[in-house]
């Protein structure tokens, strides 16, 4: 409902007019909306009421007004209001809160303090005087006591002026008093005539109850003096009892006094007792403690005897020692220390312990400065027998102890400089001697010009010896790679696939040393010296446990580094280097090796750190070599043979693919540099591809495009990688389009005076002209049509089919074996032209009974026969 009205002064008549004439108006309070984003205000009438003629119908009105216009927003009746919320109990805020049932909660602000305490006040008096208590509404954050005084101030001045002589001043009450009708006069008096009968027999009721009351009080009386004598009697009874209790109290007094001299007696025999217990309680303790204190002072061995410190008595003294420790540190504290005996016992004890120390680093330098023969796990052996004794000598005297340590870590340096020398010093003799043998890989026709800047060594390696005839007997037969081919190509791959297993297996043989020998070496350090593992960090570790991580780590990397560290990486580095100098290929073998789980996740922080470097090396390696493939691409040359076939590049991408393959793991987690490296080689393999084929001269373009593309859709489909996906559906479409123009254009046609005049027959349908009107055209009559038709007969087709595919096995290489597929596509081709000539000769030609001078099956036999003898 809405309506329209303008000025003030109309208000609250539209407020009427809105709310309806029977709705008597109660209250009204002129307020602002208050939204919940806080930006929007909109002016509101909030009007209590009452319906006329009703005692308790009350209703809340809620009417907004926009410009001149009133709208009712909503209605609700008295009791569904909830709670009324001042916000505050002074004049700080001027909104408040309306809560009724539903949760419906409507939020308004009254333009003074004064309006707001009125309206609220005045509602409150409404809900009070016309609610029943338990559907009163609460009212928040208002003083109560305030709202119930201001009712009832309100109420005696309304009683006041309801007093008044003043009729000009009263107020107009809603009820008023009637006189009563003849009919009304007549009920009422037939009424009190019916109830005066009842009247009459009360007031003879209550006479006769008031007499026989009377009577009663009197009989009581006369009983009350009858029974005086009996009263008396019992008082005197009561007094011979009271005598009989003071006597008894007396007797109990005596009695107490008795039971208070046996208990004195009792206790008395009580604490002897007790004595007695503690004396024999002590006794039992203090013979304990005698037996406890021998124990501690019988040792199972005579320390006078342990002198020396050898293989021999090992196990001995190191019980003996932790017998007298544990001895030393059972009486240090002890109840009985001061006696005499306990105190040179554990001067004996002590003196023995300072001792040790001193005899253990003589025993172990001694060991250490040996020259150990045999294998390093048997090193450890030896000294980790002597484990107990070096944790104990940790705690009881450090310096001694790091003394031992670092006599440990001197001799066991110059154990593992010599066999990590020896070790690559051989390995890469070995790979030098390769550099002799082969050209290493290459995308180009033969070794780059730079192969003999590779061959150049330094000269602190040219006189180290070693020959590959060292390895081939441990190495086994390397099965050769699937490559089409020539002869010699064939064995050059082969060739090349079995060297480069020998440098893996060689590879395999450096890091198979490396990884052991560093792990026993930690397990070693942790088991004999305390030694901690390093660890990784966790994500989520604290910093006060990333602080102490680090230290640990950084102080048992030192004692690694000091151990194997500098020779072990040098070594390693020149290994890395020469290999790159001798075959760029073997960046590959190496970055697969280094990057593996088996070498790379051992549980050993400090071999990840290690390899993780060397593999950031080969990495760049691996990134050159594939940069200096893309140019050695990119300057291949075609072959010298009359056909041009597949390129030399092509067969070297299948072997890199292939080869790399047969080594990668496909969920290895550095598989992505090596995929990277697929597509950059393929897509330089693809641009060569299309430059050789229109540089050379021996074979149309598009046969060594289609040739090189199918071979190398088919090597993609074959090894199944899904980073090459999207080039193998390039090669696949490049094949299949390199091919048609072959066939369709390049190759030619054995009916070509035929295809052309159809071919002008077509564009002259394609430019409006019917079908059944091409016959009258001067070059495309039916004359014209059978001269043509006469110059083909079946033997002359069936030269032209010869020669043709002649070229086709001229063009075409023998590698490939494309000779029978481009054979049926090229018959196929040829075929469905007839068969859209024919059509064409029914659709303009009709009734011309113009045929060819062959039949498509004699065509397609011709083709059949020939393509056989190709396959």
């Amino acid at each position: 409902m809405a309506s329209r009205h303008g000025g003030k002064g109309k208000s609250q008549q539209t407020i009427s007019s809105i709310i309806g004439e029977n709705e008597k108006i109660m209250e009204i309070i002129d307020t602002t909306a208050i939204s919940k984003d806080k930006t929007k205000a909109k002016r509101c009438f909030i009007v209590v009421t009452h319906l006329k003629g009703s005692h308790l119908n009350y209703s809340i009105f809620v009417i907004s007004q926009s410009k001149d216009i009133f709208k009712l927003r909503y209605r609700f009746a008295l009791h569904e209001l909830n709670a009324v919320d001042f916000l505050a109990n002074d004049d700080s805020r001027l909104d408040f809160l309306l809560k009724f049932n539903e949760d419906k909660v409507l939020h308004y602000a009254s333009d003074t303090w004064e309006k707001k305490k009125k309206f609220l006040i005045s509602l409150y008096k409404i809900c009070k005087n016309k609610l029943p208590k338990e559907a009163l509404p609460v009212f928040k954050n208002v003083n109560t006591q305030m709202l119930e005084e201001t009712v009832f101030l309100s109420a005696t001045l309304k009683g006041m002026e309801d007093n008044s002589p003043n009729p000009s001043e009263s107020v107009e009450h809603e009820y008023k008093l009637k006189y009563l009708t003849k009919e009304e006069e007549i009920d009422l008096e037939q009424v009190c005539k019916a109830c005066q009968w009842e009247i009459e027999s009360a007031e003879e009721f209550i006479a006769k109850r008031t007499m026989e009351l009377s009577g009663l009080d009197k009989a009581n009386i006369h009983s009350i003096m009858n029974v005086e004598e009996e009263i008396l009697k019992l008082f005197e009874t009561m007094d011979e009892a009271i005598k009989r209790l003071d006597t008894l109290d007396q007797s109990l007094c005596e009695y107490s006094e008795i039971l208070s001299k046996e208990e004195s007696r009792i206790l008395d025999i009580s604490d002897l007792s007790s004595n007695h217990s503690v004396r024999v309680t002590n006794n039992q303790r203090l013979l304990n403690k005698t037996q406890e204190l021998l124990d501690l002072l019988s040792l199972p061995v005579n320390l006078e005897d342990l002198d020396t410190l050898n293989d021999y008595n090992l196990e001995s003294f190191s019980q003996a020692v932790e017998v007298a420790q544990s001895r030393v540190d059972a009486l240090a504290g002890h109840e009985l220390q001061d006696m005499h005996c306990v105190q040179e016992f554990m001067i004996n004890c002590k003196a023995f312990l300072k001792t040790v120390p001193e005899l253990l680093y003589a025993e172990l330098d001694d060991k250490f400065r040996k020259d150990w023969q045999g294998k390093h796990r048997a090193r450890h052996i030896n000294v980790a027998r002597f484990a107990s004794l070096l944790n104990w000598c940790k705690d009881f005297n450090p310096d001694m102890y790091n003394a031992i340590f670092q006599s440990y870590e001197t001799s066991i340096q110059k154990c593992y400089a010599k066999e990590i020398s020896n070790l690559f010093k051989d390995k890469v003799g070995t790979i030098q001697k390769r550099s002799n043998l082969d050209k290493g890989f290459s995308f180009a026709g033969k070794s780059s010009s730079s192969s003999s800047s590779m061959m150049d060594i330094s000269a602190s390696r040219q006189n180290i010896r070693g020959s590959l005839n060292n390895i081939r007997g441990s190495i086994g037969s390397v099965d050769s790679v699937n490559i089409k081919g020539s002869g010699d190509s064939m064995a050059t791959y082969q060739t090349q696939s079995e060297n480069n297993s020998k440098f893996d297996n060689l590879f395999c043989k450096v890091l198979d040393f490396i990884t052991p020998l560093v792990v026993d070496e930690e397990d070693h350090l942790n088991e004999v010296f305390g030694i901690p593992y390093m660890e990784d960090i966790p994500t989520d570790a604290s910093d006060n446990e990333i602080r102490i991580r680090k230290d640990v780590n950084t102080a048992t990397n030192n004692i690694l580094i000091k151990l194997f560290g500098a020779k072990l990486d040098q070594e390693l580095q020149q290994l890395i280097e020469v290999s790159y100098k001798v075959d760029p290929y073997y960046s590959l073998y190496m970055y697969l090796r280094l990057g593996k789980p088996s070498h790379n996740q051992e549980g050993s922080v400090f071999l990840k750190r290690f390899y993780s470097s060397c593999l950031i090396i080969v990495k760049r390696q691996f990134d050159q070599f594939i940069k200096n493939q893309v140019t050695q691409i990119g300057e291949a040359k075609p072959h010298k043979s009359k056909k041009c076939g597949i390129l030399h590049c092509v067969h070297k991408y299948e072997h890199f693919v292939r080869d790399t393959e047969r080594l990668f793991d496909r969920k290895l987690e550095r598989r992505t540099e090596i995929e990277k490296g697929y597509i950059t080689l393929l897509e330089a393999v693809f641009f060569a591809i299309d430059r050789i084929s229109k540089e050379q001269q021996k074979v149309p373009p598009e046969v060594v495009m289609f040739e090189n593309y199918n071979h190398l859709a088919q090597l993609m489909k074959s090894m199944n990688l899904s980073c090459l996906a999207e080039l193998q559906k390039r090669a696949e479409k490049l094949y299949e389009s390199n091919l048609k123009e072959y066939v369709t254009v390049k190759l030619g046609n054995p009916i070509e005076k035929i295809s052309a005049f159809f071919l002008g027959v077509k564009q002259s349908l394609s430019s409006a002209v019917r079908p059944e009107e091409v016959g009258f055209q001067i070059n495309y009559s039916r004359s014209v049509l059978k001269n043509i038709i006469k110059q083909y007969p079946l033997k002359d087709v069936r030269r032209s089919v010869e020669h043709y595919l002649n070229k086709i096995e001229k063009h075409l290489c023998e590698e490939e074996k494309l000779h029978e597929t481009v054979g049926s596509r090229y018959c196929h081709t040829i075929l469905s032209q007839l068969s859209e000539y024919q059509g064409l000769i029914k659709s303009c030609y009709p009734d011309s009974g113009i045929t060819f001078e062959f039949r498509e099956e004699d065509v397609r036999r011709l083709f059949d026969a020939r393509i056989q003898k190709m396959g």
